[in-house]
C-alpha cells in the first residue's frame, strides 16, 4: 500500500462527545436504532454479537438470502429474516457476505437503500506475484484496474440511481477479533479504519465503532478505500528490503572471506567453517548498524542544505529513514550468534592490548544493544516519556555505535599485526575491517558535526519550520524550486502540506538522532 496514506492518519482515541473529526467538526452524528448485518456467515455472526454485546442500545437484526432462522447450524445473536425485512427501518447496513453478491444485492433492494449508510467490510483477495506485475504494468483504465471494492459499490449504487453513502470500516478487524468480549482486558485493541465521502455517515460509524469497543482510525475520503484494503495484505512492512540488505552483505562479506581463504592455500580450510561464520556475522552485524544510524545526521545536511524541513526528501531516501528500525533489529539478530561464537572460542592470550580491548568492548556494545533493542518493543516505547525516548535511542544508540566501533578497530588492529607477520589470510582480510570502520566512522563524525554550534541551532529552527537560507549568493541565484514557482497552485500547496507532516514525523523519530 501507499505509505503517504498513513502520513495523514489521526488516530481517534476520543471516548466520545464534543467536536470530532467523526461527526463533521461539530455537527451532531446520525442518530442509531437499528443496524442490518447483511449476512450470515462467520464474520456477520461475529459482527452482530459483539454489537449486541456492548449494550449500543441499537436494535440488531441479520439478514439472510436463504430466508432460514438458522442457515449455517450455530445459533445466532439476534433476530434472523430475510434482507427486505432487515433494511427495513435500519440506519446502517453493514455488508458481511461476499463481494460478488454486492451488486446482485444491490439490485434486489433497490430502492430501499435509499437514504442508508452502507458499510463495506470486505477485502479483496491478496495478489500473487504474477498478478502483480500484471497490474503494475497494465495499460488502460487505471482507475477501474485501481479502484476499491467500496468504489465499485458506490458506483453500483449510482448506476441504479440510489443516494446512499458508502463508508469503508472494519476491514482490519477479524471475526476472531469481533468475538472477543469487549470488556477483556487481555483482548487487544485494535484501531478500526474508516474512509467515505460523507462526513455525517462516517461519524455514525465511527460512533458505532467506539461502542463497540475499538478505536477510530480516520483516512479521508473513499479514495483511500483502497489503500485501506491492501493495508491487511501488508507482510512485515519494511523487513522485506531490510532482510534483502543484510543478505547482500552477508553475500559480499561471505565471497570476499572465501576469496581469502582461497588465496592463503588449502591448510587453511580446517578453520574456514568456524571463522567464516563468525566473521560474517559480525561484519553483517556492524554492517546494518551503520545503515542505521547513518540517515538521521545526513537528513539534517539534507534541511541545512535546503533551508527548509517542508520539502519532502527523495524516495529512495525517505525509505532508507523509514526502515531504520528494521536494520536495527536485524542488525541485533545477527550479532547473537557472533557473540555466542566469540565466546565459544580461545580466550586472547595476547600481551598486546588490542587483544584485551576487542572482547571487552564488544561485550559492552551488546549489552547496550540488548536495551535498545527491548526497549523497541511498542509495548515498552509506548510508556516513555520523550526524554526518555531520546535517552535509550540516541544516547544508548549512539553508545552501541561508539563501542562497537572501538571493538572494530581493535579487530582491525590485530588483523594488521598478523599481516605484518606474513599470514596470507591477514594479508587479505583487513579490507572488511576497514570498510565497516569507515562506515561506522562516518556515522559518528556526521552526528557529531550536527550536534554542535551552530549547526545545531540552525537544525532546531529548521525543523520548528522557520525556514533559512543558508546558500551563497551565487548559488541561490542558480536555485529554483519547483514549490516557488508554483506558490499559489493547490497541487504545490497539497505537496507542501505533505512535507510539513512528514517533517513532523523526522523531529518526533528521525529527528531525535542527527
Amino acid at each position: 500500500m501507499d505509505p503517504s496514506m498513513f502520513s495523514s492518519m489521526v488516530l481517534d482515541l476520543e471516548n466520545g462527545g464534543g467536536s470530532t473529526p467523526e461527526n463533521g467538526g461539530g455537527r451532531s452524528p446520525r442518530q442509531l436504532e437499528r443496524v442490518a448485518v447483511l449476512g450470515t456467515g462467520a464474520y456477520g455472526a461475529a459482527f452482530a454479537e459483539r454489537l449486541v454485546q456492548s449494550n449500543s442500545g441499537v436494535e440488531v437484526v441479520m439478514g439472510s438470502r436463504r430466508k432460514r432462522i438458522d442457515p449455517r447450524g450455530f445459533p445466532l445473536p439476534c433476530p434472523v429474516m430475510s434482507y427486505e425485512e432487515a433494511v427495513a427501518g435500519a440506519d446502517i447496513i453493514i455488508m458481511a457476505m461476499r463481494v460478488e453478491d454486492h451488486a446482485a444485492v444491490v439490485e434486489r433492494l433497490g430502492s430501499r437503500l435509499e437514504g442508508l449508510i452502507i458499510v463495506d467490510v470486505s477485502n479483496s483477495p491478496p495478489r500473487t506475484v504474477w498478478e502483480g506485475l500484471k497490474a503494475r504494468f497494465r495499460r488502460g483504465d487505471s482507475e477501474s484496474c485501481n479502484r476499491s471494492i467500496a468504489k465499485i459499490l458506490d458506483k453500483e449504487l449510482k448506476h441504479n440511481e440510489i443516494n446512499a453513502d458508502v463508508v469503508k470500516a472494519f476491514n482490519n478487524i477479524s471475526a476472531y477479533t469481533l468475538s472477543q468480549p469487549r470488556n477483556n482486558p487481555g483482548a487487544t485493541t485494535k484501531a478500526c479504519m474508516i474512509s467515505g465521502d460523507s462526513e455525517s455517515a462516517k461519524g455514525a460509524v465511527a460512533l458505532m465503532a467506539r461502542r463497540m469497543g475499538f478505536d477510530v482510525m480516520h483516512l479521508g475520503d473513499l479514495d483511500a478505500a483502497k489503500g485501506q484494503e491492501g493495508a491487511v495484505h501488508s507482510f512485515f512492512e519494511g523487513w522485506k528490503i531490510a532482510c534483502t540488505i543484510g543478505l547482500v552483505l552477508s553475500f559480499i562479506f561471505l565471497l570476499y572471506i572465501t576469496i581469502a581463504y582461497w588465496v592463503t592455500g588449502p591448510s587453511s580450510w580446517m578453520n574456514y567453517p568456524t571463522k567464516a561464520f563468525l566473521i560474517v556475522t559480525g561484519d553483517v552485524s556492524a554492517g546494518l548498524l551503520a545503515l542505521t544510524f547513518l540517515p538521521g545526521p545526513i537528513a539534517a545536511f539534507w534541511q541545512l542544505f535546503r533551508g527548509t524541513a517542508t520539502r519532502p526528501f527523495p524516495a529512495w531516501f525517505g525509505t532508507w529513514l523509514g526502515i531504520r528500525k528494521q536494520l536495527g533489529l536485524l542488525a541485533f539478530v545477527v550479532a547473537i550468534p557472533h557473540v555466542i561464537m566469540a565466546c565459544k572460542g580461545d580466550q586472547p592470550t595476547g600481551m598486546q592490548i588490542e587483544n584485551q580491548l576487542a572482547p571487552v568492548f564488544g561485550i559492552i556494545a551488546f549489552v547496550l544493544f540488548f536495551v535498545m533493542s527491548s526497549c523497541s518493543n511498542t509495548t515498552v516505547s509506548g510508556h516513555f516519556t520523550w526524554a526518555e525516548f531520546r535517552f535509550v535511542f540516541v544516547y544508548i544508540g549512539y553508545g552501541v555505535v561508539s563501542f562497537t566501533l572501538a571493538h572494530v578497530v581493535c579487530v582491525l588492529v590485530i588483523q594488521l599485526d598478523l599481516a605484518a607477520e606474513g599470514n596470507g589470510y591477514a594479508n587479505a582480510a583487513p579490507l572488511c575491517a576497514i570498510y565497516l570502520t569507515a562506515m561506522l566512522g562516518l556515522a559518528m563524525l556526521l552526528k557529531f558535526v550536527v550536534s554542535v554550534p551552530p549547526l545545531n541551532g540552525w537544525v532546531q529552527k529548521i525543523r520548528n519550520h522557520q525556514k533559512l537560507d543558508l546558500l551563497p549568493g551565487w548559488r541561490r541565484k542558480n536555485t529554483k524550486y519547483q514549490a516557488d514557482i508554483v506558490k499559489d497552485d493547490t497541487t504545490s500547496c497539497n505537496t507542501r502540506s505533505e512535507a510539513s507532516k512528514v517533517s513532523d514525523d523526522l523531529s518526533r523519530t528521525v529527528g531525535v538522532d542527527t
